[in-house]
């Protein structure tokens, strides 16, 4: 019978949530983390199925022991720099995101059989190898990040092992398991993040060229969640036939999305300022009608439990033409906030 190596990389580190927008957010990222493992796979693995927080992979073209631990590196480090980069770029505060950067990475890997079931058109490995590889994700290894080896991926492996293995053994259904497994912690601990510069980096020290001040009776994050989740802004921003977006991504610092007008349309870039006392969320674009560049920030600040504190400051750097006529452009943008601000206030009232 055909052999194959078994290789399983499973998430873990997301606490229960039951808020709405946490689960949702949750799923998002669990999502581009394994798009990310799967884009970064060096050997030739086949994927079977996404379970839940895993992949569950296999290959019938052995890779040696050296191919393969370059491989758990390979996925670990682009794990990591990808929950650490989304930590400087996000802007929710919900559980899910904040909780992100604590995300963990462990591999499993077994050797053993390949055999497979059918039903109807799906087609996939199956038997008691792969109930041995599935068995081995609860086990009780006490580090968070690490590669463990069935005693058949030992054998496959012992005479290039190193010390840094630790073997163990765990029952299951009144079978003991033997298995090995190398510490990975260090791995995540060497991703150093370049911090990325942008060009809204000194925006707050601006003058702004329209400042509009609003109170809501408004929960601040209730509020905040209408403002910066692109999903609910045709809502409150009546102005735009639509927005296109990637309803599969979570908006962050970097996201582009676009405002689809009558007669054209908008591509806005999400922006961020750093706040230790209020919730800020900002945009930018370069296609606005006689500016060079026209960005806003909304800031929120929270009075008490029911009442939130709006400051919105646009941002607008006029063409040449655009400054003959610089005053009917703050009159006509002046209007449209306040338009906009009143919906946003209506709207926001509606519970999540």
């Amino acid at each position: 019978m055909q052999k194959a190596l078994y290789f399983m990389p499973d998430i873990s580190g997301f606490t229960k949530f039951v808020n709405n927008t946490e689960i949702e957010h949750s799923i998002h990222i669990i999502a581009e983390l394994l798009e990310i493992l799967l884009d970064n796979t060096t050997i030739d693995l086949q994927l079977v199925e996404i379970e839940g927080d895993a992949l569950f992979m296999f290959t019938t073209k052995t890779p040696n022991y050296q191919q393969l631990l370059r491989q758990t590196t390979t996925m670990l480090e682009q794990f990591h720099r990808h929950t650490k980069g989304y930590e400087t770029k996000r802007i929710c505060n919900c559980g899910s995101c904040k909780t992100t950067i604590n995300l963990e990475l462990k591999f499993l890997v077994h050797y053993g059989e390949l055999d497979f079931i059918k039903v109807k058109k799906i087609i996939k490995p199956y038997g008691r190898d792969v109930i041995k590889i599935h068995r081995l994700l609860k086990n009780k290894v006490p580090i968070n990040e690490y590669v463990l080896f069935t005693n058949n991926a030992y054998e496959l492996y012992k005479n290039q092992m190193d010390k840094t293995w630790i073997k163990t053994s765990e029952t299951y259904d009144l079978k003991s398991l033997e298995y090995f497994y190398k510490n990975l912690e260090n791995v995540k601990n060497s991703i150093r993040i370049k911090m990325e510069k942008h060009s809204n980096e000194n925006i707050e020290n601006s003058v702004p060229s329209l400042t509009i001040e609003k109170t809501f009776n408004v929960n601040i994050q209730d509020l905040y969640t209408y403002v910066s989740d692109l999903k609910y802004r045709h809502l409150w921003d009546k102005d735009v036939k639509r927005i296109d977006f990637d309803s599969n991504k979570i908006n962050r610092v970097g996201t582009e999305h676009n405002c689809v007008l009558n007669l054209r349309h908008l591509k806005f870039e999400t922006i961020k300022v750093p706040s230790s006392d209020s919730l800020i969320y900002g945009e930018k674009t370069k296609q606005m009608m006689f500016t060079k560049d026209f960005s806003y920030l909304i800031k929120l600040h929270k009075t008490n439990e029911n009442t939130t504190k709006v400051t919105v400051n646009l941002f607008l750097d006029f063409t040449t033409i655009g400054t003959f006529i610089k005053r009917n452009i703050l009159k006509m943008v002046l209007k449209t906030w306040n338009k906009k601000l009143e919906q946003l206030h209506q709207v926001s009232k509606i519970k999540l």
